[in-house]
C-alpha cells in the first residue's frame, strides 16, 4: 500500500497546490477575486467529482482484470471509458460556457463575486475536456498499478501551472499584470500539457495495451459491466458533490467574510484530503487486484487493518491541523471578522479528520474496489441531504446562527460516512470478484 500510495499522494498534493497557491495569490491582493475564484471553482469541482466516478468506476474493473490478467478486455474497457468522458466534458463545457451567471449565482448573492465569477468561468471552463480526458487516462493507468506516470505528469503540468499564474497574477518577467484573469490562461495551458503527456504515455504503454484503432472496441458484456460498477459510484459522487458544493452555497449567503473564511479553511482543508485520496486510491487498486485473483480472505483481512491504519493518520493529520491553523491564516491578507471564523472553521475540521481518513479508505478505496458503490449513495442521501443539509439550512437562514455552527452541521455528514462505510466493510458482504 505504502508503494502505491506515494505516488498518488503526491500527486493529489500538487493537485491542491495550484488552488492553494491561487488562493494565496489572490487572497494577498483581494479578499474579493480570491472569493470569486473559489466560488466559481465549485462549478469545477462538481465536473471533476463527475470524471473521477466514470474513470473509478473503469479504472476498478481494469484492476481486477489486470488481476486476472485479461487484457483484451481491459482494452474495451478504456475504449468505452474514453469515449464517455469525452462525450460528457463537450456537453458540460457547453452549459458553462452559455450560462456562467446562473452557476454563479448558486454560490453567491454578492453581485461583484457573480460579476468576477461568471467572467472567469466563461475563460477556465474551456479546459474542461481537457481535464475530463487526463483523469480517465491517469486512473485506467492506476488501474494497472502504473502510478508513477501520473506524478511525473503532474509535476510538469502543475510546475507550469503555478508559474504561469503567478506571472500572470502580478505581471512578472514582462508578462502583462492580469490578476484572476490570468488564471484561466495558466491553467488551460497547464491541461494540454498534461493531457499530451498522458496519451502519448498511454498509447505507448504495453501494460495497458492501448492503441487508437481500439476505440472502435464494442463488447456488450463488458459495457453491462462497466455500467452496473459505474452507476452507483456515479450516483455517490453526484449526490456527494452536490451537497458538498450546497455547503459552500449555503456560506456564500452569508456574508462576504463567511465566505472568504469557508474557502481559506477549504484550502488547507483540500491538502491534507489529498494525502487521503492517495492512500484511498492505493487502496483500491490493492484490494481490486486481489479481488481479481480470486484472493477474498485476504481482501478482507487487509480492509480490516487498513481501517485501523487511516483513523490514526487522521488523528495525526488533526492535531497537526490544530496547531498550524493560525500560521496558516497568516499567509492571507484579512479583516479580523474574516480571521476569526476562519480559526473557528478549521478547529472544527481538526477534531473531523479521523473520520474523514476512515471514510475515505472505506467508502472510496475498499468498498468500490468490490464494486459496492451503493452504501455510499445512500449514506449520503440519507446523512446529507436528509439530515445535515436541511439542518445547515435551518441554521442558516431561519435561526440565523454563528457561521461556525452552520459548518459543523455540514462537516459532520462526515461521522456518518464513516461509520457507514465502516460497519459495510465489517460486513464483508462487499467483496466481490467482478471478473467472473
Amino acid at each position: 500500500m505504502l508503494t502505491l500510495s506515494l505516488p498518488l499522494v503526491f500527486q493529489q498534493l500538487l493537485k491542491v497546490s495550484v488552488n492553494t497557491v491561487d488562493s494565496l495569490l489572490l487572497g494577498r491582493i483581494d479578499q474579493l477575486q480570491m472569493s470569486a475564484v473559489s466560488q466559481a471553482n465549485q462549478v469545477f469541482f462538481i465536473y471533476y467529482c463527475i470524471c473521477c466516478a466514470l474513470a473509478i468506476g473503469a479504472s476498478v474493473l481494469v484492476s481486477q482484470y489486470y488481476g486476472k490478467n485479461d487484457t483484451d478486455s481491459i482494452r474495451t474497457i478504456n475504449a468505452y471509458g474514453i469515449k464517455t468522458i469525452f462525450i460528457f466534458g463537450i456537453i458540460y463545457t457547453l452549459l458553462v460556457f452559455l450560462f456562467p451567471d446562473f452557476f454563479m449565482r448558486l454560490y453567491s448573492s454578492d453581485e461583484l463575486i457573480v460579476t468576477l465569477g461568471s467572467e472567469y468561468l466563461r475563460k477556465v471552463c474551456l479546459m474542461y475536456p481537457l481535464c475530463g480526458m487526463s483523469v480517465m487516462i491517469f486512473f485506467l493507468c492506476q488501474g494497472v498499478g502504473k502510478v508513477r506516470i501520473v506524478l511525473f505528469t503532474n509535476i510538469i503540468s502543475y510546475s507550469v501551472n503555478i508559474l504561469l499564474d503567478y506571472l500572470l497574477i502580478y505581471g512578472r518577467l514582462g508578462f502583462p499584470k492580469m490578476g484572476i484573469n490570468g488564471i484561466p490562461i495558466g491553467t488551460i495551458s497547464a491541461r494540454l500539457i498534461e493531457l499530451l503527456i498522458c496519451l502519448t504515455y498511454f498509447l505507448r504503454s504495453m501494460n495497458i495495451s492501448f492503441s487508437i484503432t481500439d476505440i472502435k472496441r464494442t463488447d456488450p458484456e463488458i459495457a453491462r459491466k462497466i455500467f452496473n460498477n459505474t452507476l452507483p459510484i456515479l450516483g455517490h459522487e453526484l449526490v456527494w458533490s452536490l451537497g458538498t458544493s450546497s455547503g459552500s452555497a449555503i456560506l456564500g449567503q452569508m456574508g462576504k467574510d463567511a465566505v472568504a473564511a469557508y474557502n481559506i479553511s477549504s484550502v488547507m482543508y483540500d491538502l491534507f484530503v489529498g494525502i487521503g485520496n492517495g492512500i484511498g486510491g492505493a487502496v483500491s487498486i490493492m484490494i481490486a487486484m486481489l479481488l481479481g485473483k480470486g484472493e477474498i480472505e485476504k481482501a478482507i483481512d487487509s480492509s480490516r487493518k487498513i481501517i485501523r491504519l487511516a483513523f490514526g493518520i487522521g488523528l495525526i493529520v488533526g492535531v497537526i491541523t490544530f496547531i498550524s491553523k493560525d500560521l496558516f491564516i497568516n499567509l492571507y491578507n484579512l479583516n479580523e471578522k474574516t480571521r476569526i471564523y476562519a480559526q473557528q472553521f478549521l478547529t472544527i475540521i481538526s477534531f473531523i479528520w479521523p473520520f474523514s481518513y476512515m471514510e475515505i479508505v472505506t467508502m472510496i478505496g475498499i468498498l468500490r474496489a468490490g464494486g459496492d458503490g451503493k452504501i455510499g449513495f445512500y449514506t449520503d442521501i440519507i446523512a446529507m441531504w436528509m439530515i445535515c443539509i436541511p439542518l445547515a439550512s435551518l441554521f442558516a437562514f431561519r435561526l440565523h446562527k454563528e457561521p461556525f455552527i452552520v459548518v459543523a452541521t455540514i462537516k459532520f455528514i462526515i461521522v456518518l460516512e464513516s461509520f457507514s462505510g465502516a460497519l459495510r466493510v465489517l460486513s464483508n458482504k462487499w467483496a466481490k470478484n467482478l471478473t467472473k
